[in-house]
This record gives structure tokens, C-alpha cells and sequence, in this order.
């Protein structure tokens, strides 16, 4: 296995991060160090990653129906409650992939396959990610146009790459919107920008991975083989 994989499949972080460890010097095989991510880690070899001795471990994968509230980043010291703390405690060492806020809620996956969460968030494979919004104001023909062309926030291009299943009620606009990318708060600086803050996020799919019948606040526990299939369907190369 090559050793960016060796540190991912370990848990200790994903795959992109282990090849920056890596070539900055911070990853020994055998006592010695090793800068090649690529440099191929034979079974009996032994990988320290900043002192620390690694070994590869069973991956594991959940799916958690996120509550509004619950933070998704695992190491916020100011968290009252993180989205491990819903697993029980034999797994704690399994992280998010990809952003939801801690005012967002719905599907988040859990794991530590440092592979899937490279595959998942990097932006060249465009894996889709579903969500249902409302927000205030009521969105007419022009404002669901500029959604797909996007708008400029602190520098980064943010569009939705389709909309579906828009209803106006009273003074809000709820609706059905597809990104492939992951900007930080994409879609809450999307809305804003519009002039239509957002006051419920969901996201209920990753690629065709759904929430399903899971209730807010409940988990499932995932079969590797499905995680990739779903979650990574339509795109090239999910081999691990």
C-alpha cells in the first residue's frame, strides 16, 4: 500500500493531508524519513506519523441524521455538542466528511476511510450533494436564473447546479437545490448575497446516497460496498 493511503486507512487523516505530512518530513517508515507519498509500505514496516505509531484498522462507515444545534467540526473546543458524541463512544475516532454548519442539519457521513472523504470532497470529482432550503422572501423566475449562474461572495464564485420543487409560502420560498462543489457556508453566502437569508438548511443526499427513513439524531451503520457505490456513483476511479 502506498504510504498517503497506509496514513489515510489508519485513520490518523485523509488522504490529501497525509501527502502533505509526508512530503513535509513529518512521516517515518523504520526510523527513517520518508518525502515520497507514493513510497510503497511493505506489512512488516513500521509508520510513525509526528512520533506517533500508526497502524491500518477496519474501516468503518455511518450515516447520522445531523440535528440543528449538533457541530460537525470534531475538534471546535467551544462545541456543546460535536456530531461523534451521537455514535457511542467505541467510535470515537471516526470523523465527518465534508461542511455542515452548526445551524444546517440532515445526512452526514462518519468514517475513518481517509480515502472516501478525499473522494468526496475534492472538488475535481463534483460529487453531488442535495439540500432542501427555505428561505425568506419569495423567489421569482430571475432569482432561481441567478441561483445557476452564481454570484460573487468574498471571492469565490457560489452556484447551485440545478433547483427543483419550489413552493412559496407567506413570506418564504422553500425549494429543492443540487451543488458539486463545497465552498465553506456555500449556500447560506449564496442566499445572503441574494438577499434572501437562509432560515432551514437539510441536505438529504450525497451522490445518491439518501437519508432514507432515519430520524433526526439517529445513525445507521453502513456497509463499505454501499457507502461507494451510492455515495460515489457516476464517479470515475472509487477504487480504494
Amino acid at each position: 500500500m502506498r504510504l498517503n493511503a497506509f496514513i489515510s486507512h489508519a485513520g490518523f487523516s485523509s488522504r490529501r493531508k497525509a501527502t502533505e505530512l509526508v512530503k513535509e518530513g513529518k512521516v517515518k517508515v523504520c526510523g527513517k524519513v520518508v518525502n515520497e507519498p507514493w513510497y510503497v509500505v511493505k506489512d512488516d514496516d513500521a509508520v510513525t506519523v509526528c512520533g506517533r505509531l500508526i497502524h491500518t484498522e477496519k474501516n468503518l462507515y455511518f450515516i447520522i441524521n445531523k440535528p440543528k444545534g449538533v457541530t460537525a467540526t470534531v475538534d471546535d473546543p467551544h462545541a456543546l455538542k460535536k456530531v461523534t458524541e451521537i455514535l457511542p463512544k467505541k467510535h470515537a475516532r471516526l470523523y465527518p466528511i465534508g461542511r455542515l454548519d452548526k445551524d444546517s442539519r440532515g445526512l452526514i457521513i462518519l468514517t475513518n476511510d481517509g480515502d472516501l472523504c478525499y473522494k468526496l470532497t475534492h472538488p475535481k470529482f463534483e460529487v453531488e450533494k442535495e439540500y432542501v432550503v427555505t428561505v425568506k422572501g419569495l423567489l421569482d423566475e430571475s432569482d432561481l436564473a441567478q441561483l445557476k449562474k452564481g454570484v460573487f461572495s468574498e471571492g469565490d464564485m457560489l452556484k447551485v447546479k440545478a433547483y427543483s420543487g419550489v413552493k412559496k409560502l407567506g413570506d418564504r420560498t422553500t425549494l429543492h437545490v443540487v451543488i458539486a462543489e463545497g465552498k465553506k457556508r456555500h449556500l447560506r453566502r449564496l442566499f445572503n448575497a441574494m438577499g434572501n437569508p437562509v432560515i432551514d438548511l437539510k441536505r438529504i443526499r450525497i451522490g445518491s446516497l439518501g437519508l432514507g427513513e432515519l430520524k433526526e439524531g439517529g445513525f445507521k451503520k453502513m456497509d463499505r460496498d454501499v457507502i461507494y457505490r451510492l455515495a460515489l456513483k457516476g464517479v470515475k476511479d472509487t477504487k480504494a
